[in-house]
């Protein structure tokens, strides 16, 4: 069942083109991989399905909800959560704080529910926090400000607040930029393990490994349109991609 569904996406910028006429189905519980050079297009795309800019043209469906254009807390409260290639944490507020404030874009939820003190259902939130933490192997750095934690941590725990949010559809921009291959070995058994089981994932990421390990399937972006669809063996051996994306002729793979 598809759970995400592009068609003919068009986004300009005055006379310049981000994307151009893309078309992209995401089935319901599958890990899909979005890659391109710099300035393909990637991280627009993201923007775009998220609402923080709208569509100049084309329609952007979520569960069979029409989300286009829809500002960026109503796209959230439709199951909808990201994480940034820049991290969006808050610097000067614990592990645990920033995942607990991460939960009121939750649907059904509000900032008021988080402020409120006391009661089963505080607790049982705050349950749910500790056990994310858990899974995602923050638990002993619950009480370390963002700040402080090294960076492997940091983008770990960008993940763990946006699935503090309980998302349907979740959207990870660059989940292992500036890792080593040891530490996105890690971090790509924290998304298969902890963020993909339950729901429906899309991945952007250069490392091709990190996106053979963790995607069912896999599209390409080159100068904001689509040049490539299918698993990642087979994405990873069109001649094409091989000429645009990995810089080589496709009679030299």
């Amino acid at each position: 069942m598809t759970l995400l569904q592009v068609d003919g996406l068009t986004r300009r910028f005055g006379a310049l083109e981000a994307l151009a006429d893309v078309s992209i189905a995401v089935n319901e519980g599958e890990v899909f991989g979005l890659i391109g050079p710099n300035g393909s297009g990637k991280t627009t795309f993201f923007n775009v399905v998220t609402g923080i800019y709208p569509p100049s043209l084309g329609r952007i469906s979520l569960g069979g909800l029409d989300i286009g254009g829809m500002p960026p807390h109503r796209v959230s409260k439709h199951g909808l959560a990201r994480t940034f290639q820049n991290l969006r944490l808050v610097p000067q507020m614990n592990v645990f704080d920033n995942i607990w404030l991460a939960q009121h874009q939750r649907p059904g939820m509000s900032l008021l529910d988080i402020l409120a003190i006391g009661g089963r259902r505080e607790r049982s939130r705050r349950h749910e926090v500790d056990t994310l933490l858990e899974k995602c192997g923050l638990a002993d750095m619950r009480q370390s400000l963002a700040s402080d934690l090294p960076l492997p941590d940091q983008r770990r725990l960008e993940i763990a607040r946006a699935m503090a949010r309980n998302p349907r559809l979740l959207l990870l921009d660059e989940p292992a930029g500036g890792m080593t291959p040891l530490e996105t070995q890690d971090v790509a058994r924290m998304i298969r393990e902890v963020a993909a089981p339950g729901r429906t994932l899309i991945v952007i990421e250069h490392k091709m490994d990190l996106i053979s390990d963790i995607c069912d399937r896999a599209a390409v972006l080159h100068f904001g349109a689509k040049i490539a669809e299918g698993t990642p063996a087979e994405v990873l051996s069109d001649p094409q991609v091989l000429d645009v994306y990995l810089g080589k002729q496709a009679d030299h793979a």
